[in-house]
């Protein structure tokens, strides 16, 4: 009797302790290790294996990393191949050229996959999807986490947060005009203060009475269930009559929006949820999964879902470092034979902490496990990993280390209505022999704007080496005004000649025969 008294004391007693998870024992071993740097960013492989916890399995994980707080000239780009008017997947090679049609001013060292994405309908990633600043997708899929990267070099990450629907337009420089906060979607206003915006799928009748401003879509974005949108267009008319809105268009309707002409003619608007709170200038943002693998540099032990957590699978996933370090890695799987088991979540949790990872989240895994970098004798991309699919899978968007200073950012305008001067135009325009244009300087301009054949060039001086094909060329210049003032219109177009080296000669033959023989 004594013994089975003892016995239930005892487990009455165990009923109420509390265990605590105890670290995984983990180890990697290296069979092989090779490390090379390319442009500043760091590219290591491993062929080897790990033990969690006694099981052994065999592993090849492919590790990228840079500082981008260190170096100025290497920062994160978020791209996509995107349509105009909808989603859509493409392979990594195919969103690194992207990047580069985007951004002249950059060039990708390497990259990896990006968010989990709707893969068997539209290919819209699952999370948030920041483009230069363009609140593309607030995500669908959950409270789900995200890694934000500012032009500074700091990272932010967690779940994001918003402050609400917002209008943006902006001028033809790219400057911010005016923040006007949007009160419904695809909803009448309901009073006269409220400003409302209708997207192509409304099923509600725009009232008559109304101002309307129709915009012709450049971009725009519909989550598949409804709880996101994103637009981005310039302006059709604005109108108080009756409309029907045309696909691809989107419609900003109040009692009396745009009475003050606040979008003209050569604006652009953009319409997105805002990001607040630490997001609020953040330029790019990739979406992750649910559940953080590293925190505060412990691998997330409690960790209990997430896409097949508890299985073995190629993965990719990014760490951030205490001193600003990011690094991305992608470890193979699905490959036995070639000593590719793949890992599970816990794992790969280990492995970035193994890295040094002080926070790290995973991304999209399975067969878009893709990883990229720069071959310099080439130029051409070569894929590190081993895709499990044997082949490059199209994916919904991807995440890029690449060399080049961001853009500055337009100083905003003040204050709308603008009551800024505006600058005079430059004068006395002229290419010289040599090659080089020519033109007066402007006081109150902080650079000037040089388009030749419709490509813009910023100079801070008021001259700019030329160097073009032969051929007839326009040239224009407006001088360009930052907060202070307003950019002067550009000048009526010049008409510059390249010619053939042989026909430079033979016309400067004649200059000088001409020279010659002018009577005094």
């Amino acid at each position: 009797m004594k013994k089975i008294i003892a016995l239930l004391l005892l487990l009455f007693t165990l009923s109420f302790v509390q265990f605590q998870e105890v670290s995984a024992a983990f180890r990697l071993y290296e069979t092989t290790k090779q490390t090379v740097f390319v442009e500043g960013v760091r590219h290591t492989k491993i062929v080897g294996s790990i033990d969690m916890d006694g099981l052994v399995t065999n592993q090849v994980i492919n590790y990228i990393g840079a500082n981008p707080k260190l170096y100025s000239d290497i920062n994160l780009v978020v791209a996509d191949n995107f349509q105009a008017h909808g989603w859509g997947m493409s392979g990594l090679p195919i969103i690194i050229d992207k990047v580069h049609q985007r951004y002249e001013n950059f060039r990708v060292i390497a990259g990896v996959n990006g968010d989990f994405y709707d893969i068997n309908d539209t290919g819209q990633p699952l999370s948030l999807h920041v483009r230069d600043f363009e609140v593309i997708q607030r995500g669908y899929g959950g409270n789900r986490n995200a890694v934000g990267f500012k032009d500074n070099g700091d990272v932010v990450h967690g779940i994001p947060t918003f402050d609400g629907y917002e209008l943006l337009v902006y001028n033809d420089e790219g400057q911010l005009k005016k923040r006007v906060p949007i009160n419904r979607i695809n909803q009448v206003p309901q009073s006269n203060s409220e400003v409302s915006v209708f997207f192509d799928d409304s099923l509600v009748a725009i009232p008559e009475s109304f101002n309307k401003v129709i915009m012709s879509g450049i971009e725009t974005k519909i989550n598949k269930n409804k709880s996101g949108y994103f637009g981005k267009g310039s302006l059709v008319e604005t109108t108080s009559n009756a409309v029907t809105i045309q696909n691809n268009h989107f419609i900003i309707v109040g009692h009396e929006f745009n009475n003050d002409q606040l979008i003209s003619g050569n604006d652009y608007a953009v319409v997105q949820l805002g990001l607040g709170g630490i997001w609020d200038d953040v330029r790019f943002a990739i979406g992750s999964d649910a559940q953080a693998l590293v925190i505060n540099g412990q691998a997330n032990l409690s960790l209990n879902a997430g896409a097949s957590w508890d299985f073995p699978a190629p993965r990719t996933a990014i760490g951030i470092k205490t001193d600003g370090t990011v690094f991305f890695v992608v470890v193979d799987g699905r490959n036995k034979p070639e000593g590719m088991d793949g890992v599970k979540l816990r794992e790969l949790g280990e492995i970035m902490a193994h890295f040094g990872a002080d926070r790290a989240y995973n991304l999209d895994g399975g067969g878009s496990s893709t990883m990229a970098l720069k071959d310099l004798d080439t130029e051409q991309y070569v894929i590190l990993n081993t895709p499990s699919d044997l082949r490059i899978r199209s994916v919904a968007n991807g995440v890029f280390f690449v060399k080049g200073e961001h853009k500055e950012t337009p100083a905003p305008i003040p204050a709308w209505p603008d009551t800024r001067s505006q600058l005079s135009m430059p004068g006395n325009v002229f290419v010289d022999g040599s090659g080089i244009l020519h033109f007066n300087g402007i006081e109150g301009a902080i650079s000037y704007s040089v388009l030749v054949d419709g490509k813009e060039t910023i100079v801070n001086d008021n001259q700019l080496s030329l160097a073009l094909p032969i051929g007839s060329h326009e040239i224009s210049i407006r001088a360009k005004g930052g907060a202070l003032y307003k950019s002067s219109d550009y000048t009526a177009n010049i008409i510059y000649n390249v010619y053939p080296q042989d026909i430079n000669k033979f016309l400067e033959l004649l200059r000088s025969f001409a020279s010659q023989n002018v009577t005094p």
